[in-house]
């Protein structure tokens, strides 16, 4: 079965039947974006006080409680959103429901892939790319998108923001303009899985409570290092809401994820704290690898351009360090990706690359 193409080849040296995690403390696990610093403390110790509870025990049938903890944190109405095991899970449950069969969509090229596939090889439309330009830095040019919306009128436009894997931020004030200006029947989904390293306030949550044309997307993996629990949440204008949740099933998010999410939007010090870590860590990693062309970036990952990327990665392989790959698409042969670590695995990491370039 036709799949997307992800990162995560990490687990190659710590076997996917996970019954040798203790070699996780030798890899390093830079080609996927998952944060580098663990939960809040109170994450960690709500689930330790409850683990045997948690394991156990069915979960709300609709999240209710994880619902209201995000309206009331993040200043959106409970009717607006959905929850998810997984801003993935999301995805594949209401995208069907919410594009046709043949689906004419317009994206950012490069972006994430789920995107793509979904659109054409779930439902067979077809995805127009508005190509991101090396030459700016991957900056994305709000007329230049505006013109490609007018000239190829998709049904729907795709965004990531900050955009993977290029991780620059197109500013808030900016998509708003942007979206005041296309057509009202043309949908736009933007999923702000990486934002808040960004700054929460550059969020259009808040925008998609309001907009019956704008949906956002937010995964709470990777900034606020839940990844493994698979919690996520959508927004969108009240009636179409209504609309999609008979489609999402019961008992959307496992309890232990939910309480894990909750206590961590109830600790924003402690992630603002390890967001302004993770822009020095970046940047100083970023200065290392300066040779490599590293593209600037608002979140905890960057691109690099070394002579031969696929020679550079697999050497890298033979030191357990992992980076990601782009096997086709704009990047191929010309980039890697590269996640930011702590400060002494980003040691590491910049010790092994510079001699091999």
């Amino acid at each position: 079965m036709s799949q997307a193409y992800h990162g995560g080849a990490f687990f190659q040296a710590i076997g996917v039947d996970l019954r040798h995690l203790e070699r996780a403390s030798d890899v390093i696990s830079a080609d996927v974006l998952d944060a580098w610093f663990d939960p809040s403390p109170r994450v960690v110790e709500t689930l330790r006080q409850n683990l045997a509870f948690l394991l156990r025990t069915s979960p709300p049938n609709h999240a209710e409680g994880f619902v209201t903890e995000i309206a009331t944190r993040r200043g959106v109405p409970e009717e607006c959103i959905l929850p998810g095991s997984g801003s993935s899970s999301l995805l594949f449950s209401c995208l069907p429901r919410l594009l046709k069969p043949g689906v004419g969509a317009l994206a950012l090229a490069p972006m994430y892939s789920e995107y793509e596939h979904i659109v054409e090889a779930l439902l067979g439309g077809h995805v127009h790319h508005h190509e991101l330009q090396a030459s700016n830095g991957f900056v994305v040019d709000g007329d230049a998108l505006l013109a490609d919306v007018r000239r190829v009128e998709p049904d729907v436009v795709l965004l990531v923001n900050p955009c993977n894997p290029t991780g620059r931020l197109w500013p808030r004030v900016d998509v708003v303009r942007f979206l005041d200006q296309i057509p009202a029947t043309t949908l736009t989904i933007i999923d702000e899985a990486y934002l808040d390293y960004a700054g929460a306030a550059e969020s259009l949550e808040s925008e998609a409570a309001r907009r019956p044309n704008l949906i956002v997307v937010k995964s709470m993996s990777k900034v606020y290092s839940l990844s493994g629990a698979r919690v996520a949440y959508l927004v969108t204008e009240a009636r179409r809401a209504a609309q999609l949740s008979p489609w999402l099933p019961p008992w959307p998010v496992g309890l232990l994820a939910q309480a894990a999410a909750m206590e961590a939007l109830r600790d924003p010090s402690w992630y603002l704290g390890r967001y302004a870590e993770t822009h020095l860590l970046r940047e100083q990693l970023r200065t290392r690898l300066a040779r490599l062309r590293p593209v600037e970036s608002s979140v905890n990952f960057f691109l690099i351009e070394p002579p031969d990327p696929a020679a550079l990665a697999a050497a890298l392989r033979e030191q357990q360090i992992f980076v990601r790959e782009f096997p086709d698409g704009p990047l191929a042969g010309r980039y890697l990706r590269v996640t930011v670590k702590d400060a002494a695995q980003n040691e590491r990491m910049a010790s092994a690359i510079l001699p091999l370039v």
